[in-house]
């Protein structure tokens, strides 16, 4: 049995068996109740006809008379449903009676079983042999009253033949059959047949009607649904009325119609597969050149580190020489060379620091950082290519602007590939370069808006600037991933990058950063000591220990050291170092991170072993910071550190720093 004929069997058998169930358990009700009043009317007839009797056959029973008695039943014989009536004296026996068929079983307690104290009329059923109709027997006793004792015409009875007044003088007895009253509710159930027959009818009817109405419909939306599933999408289903069944088939006509078009519009596209194949085919290998562009920024990005690294050192001995020679007091054209070596060196140095930013990727480092500073080295690093390509850069920078703690390196990195972009721009059209960076401060957040007027960007490209590897610049100029780089860096810092452009009239960047002071910021700290400016004569002085690979670091670190009164000591690797720390005792040890044999971190560790106080007075030097596990490992230590290559004076410093700890 399929779906369709099981819907229609449910919906037949549901409803007649609700109408069946209703009207059966209605007219079961309805007859108990009818069932209920006649028995109640049949007894109260009995009782007014038995109390009749009795009153009428009071005095013949009185004197026994038997002419008054069948006067008394005369007229109970044409009443319907009385089938026996009879008086008993009060010794109960039979004075007259008068039974209307002979299957009438009087009870035994009909006359005399009354209960001489009992007024009211006594009700007894009795079940004739057979299947005939039950019947109900009424009972009264008969008493003495005025007439029993006057007589008819009034006249008082003798003394001998009058009894006690209200005594009990015998009993009254109607019996009552339940034939007729049985008779109509025979009909009644009859009826009740006759009218569930009907409903039930009329339930199937009911029933066809509500499956031409709702079964059909659903039938013909499973064969049209299975038409377009099979493909035939021309299939549209007649409207039938306005009610649901109608909005039913007006949507699923609709839905057809849609279908067909899509079809349609698919078949049209597939035209068109082979052409946008060769152009995802194109987006592909240029999202491939992408790949290997930045593969190539990898590579260079380690070579960078490592060249660093290399030029630290010998960098280290000339700005380190430059600024002994100055401290020693050399005068005139001398000293004036001195300190242009110095300021060179000085600036190979930001040089190569900057070249290691690029190269490393370290986590947050967060310091108290003055912007318009930072902004002004990032300008002044750029200076020259902005110079070279005749672009104008204008600065409006707030100087009420507050510190906050960032990442110096992060940040420097973000406005370094801003002012890039700007360049490259502004080089695409022909017109006065101009690029204008303003710092303002509002609402406890600072904001860096940095506006070019180079070619801008279409709209169409806007939202997607700030997505990895998303470019528009040709193959070779851009990796498309330093505005994502810069994105993630401003998000880190918990603030908000925008921008706005106008093709052919140049973009505009906006960054908002929160004022946050040291205890709101997130990230470690930068643990590198200042570099203090100024000379003067130490106030401690103590025994150092010098271990470094590099002969220039060495002679001029202990140069400067000897100038402010220390007594130093030099190993150029950690082996000779930790033989040197078992035989002496030395205040503070200044060690490179990096030489052959054991290097500073060896150092350490082995240090711990032989003098624990002089851990924490262990310095070290490196030029390695592109290096993650340099910088996790100087994180953990906590100890103090200089990176190559360093100022003298910081070195002092933090010398006598540690002197005075000890």
């Amino acid at each position: 049995m399929d779906f369709r004929l099981n819907l229609k069997v449910k919906f037949t058998l549901t409803i007649c068996c609700l109408l069946a169930v209703s009207v059966i358990s209605l007219g079961w009700i309805f007859l108990l109740q009818v069932e209920e009043s006649a028995l109640r009317v049949l007894r109260e007839k009995g009782t007014i006809l038995v109390q009749g009797l009795a009153s009428g056959s009071e005095l013949a029973v009185l004197t026994h008379d038997p002419d008054h008695l069948e006067a008394a039943l005369g007229p109970l014989r044409d009443q319907v449903d009385v089938v026996y009536a009879g008086v008993a004296d009060e010794r109960g026996a039979i004075l007259s009676e008068h039974r209307i068929a002979d299957a009438v079983r009087v009870p035994e307690w009909a006359a005399p079983a009354v209960d001489p104290g009992t007024e009211g009329p006594a009700f007894v059923a009795v079940q004739p042999p057979g299947d005939g109709p039950a019947q109900y027997f009424v009972s009264v006793p008969i008493r003495a009253g005025r007439r029993a004792l006057f007589g008819e015409d009034g006249m008082l009875l003798g003394e001998g033949s009058a009894p006690r007044a209200n005594g009990r003088l015998g009993t009254a007895c109607i019996g009552l059959s339940t034939g007729s009253v049985m008779k109509e509710i025979g009909r009644l159930r009859r009826g009740l047949v006759l009218a569930t027959l009907a409903v039930l009818v009329a339930g199937v009817a009911i029933a066809v009607f509500l499956v031409r109405v709702i079964v059909e419909p659903v039938k013909q939306l499973v064969r049209a649904t299975e038409r377009i599933a099979a493909g035939d999408l021309d299939t549209l289903l007649p409207r039938r009325g306005r009610d649901e069944i109608g909005a039913l088939a007006v949507a699923f006509n609709q839905m057809t119609v849609h279908l067909r078009e899509s079809r349609r519009a698919l078949e049209r596209s597939n035209s068109d597969l082979e052409r946008k194949v060769e152009e995802r085919t194109g987006a592909l290998k240029e999202a491939q050149g992408q790949l290997i562009q930045a593969e190539k920024m990898t590579v260079v990005g380690q070579l960078v580190s490592g060249v660093a690294h290399e030029l630290n050192n010998p960098l280290a001995g000339v700005l380190g020489y430059a600024q002994l020679l100055l401290r020693k007091g050399a005068l005139g054209e001398t000293r004036q060379g001195l300190l242009k070596i110095e300021a060179e060196a000085g600036r190979c140095k930001r040089i190569v620091q900057n070249l290691l930013i690029f190269a490393r990727h370290h986590k947050p480092r967060k310091t108290l950082l003055d912007l318009n500073a930072v902004i002004e080295s990032t300008l002044e690093m750029r200076d020259y290519h902005l110079r070279t390509d005749n672009i104008t850069a204008l600065r409006d920078l707030d100087p009420d602007l507050p510190r906050t703690m960032a990442d110096m390196n992060q940040i420097q990195q973000v406005l370094m590939n801003m002012i890039n972009n700007a360049q490259h721009a502004m080089l695409e059209v022909q017109r006065p370069h101009r690029m204008s960076i303003a710092t303002r401060h509002h609402a406890g957040r600072i904001q860096i808006r940095l506006a070019d007027n180079g070619s801008g960007i279409r709209q169409e490209h806007l939202p997607r600037i700030f997505d990895p590897f998303f470019t528009t610049k040709e193959v070779g100029r851009g990796t498309g991933l330093g505005l994502s780089i810069c994105y993630g860096i401003i998000q880190e810092h918990r603030g908000a990058i925008r921008v706005e452009s106008t093709p052919g009239k140049g973009t505009v960047f906006e960054i908002e950063l929160p004022v946050q002071g040291e205890g709101d910021a997130t990230g470690p700290e930068a643990t590198e000591p200042r570099e203090v400016a100024g000379e003067g004569p130490p106030p401690r002085t103590g025994r150092i220990l010098l271990v470094d690979d590099e002969t220039s670091i060495l002679e001029v670190l202990g140069d400067v050291l000897r100038l402010d009164g220390h007594l130093v000591e030099a190993e150029r690797d950690g082996i000779a170092a930790l033989r040197r720390l078992r035989q002496e005792r030395f205040d503070v040890v200044v060690s490179d991170l990096k030489m052959p044999g054991m290097g500073g971190q060896e150092l350490f560790a082995r240090l711990a072993d032989i003098d624990p106080s002089l851990v924490r007075r262990l310095v070290f030097t490196t030029g390695d910071l592109a290096n993650p596990e340099t910088l996790k490992f100087l994180e953990s230590a906590g100890n103090p550190y200089l990176q190559k290559p360093f100022d003298l004076n910081a070195v002092r410093s933090i010398v006598q720093r540690l002197l005075a700890a000890a």
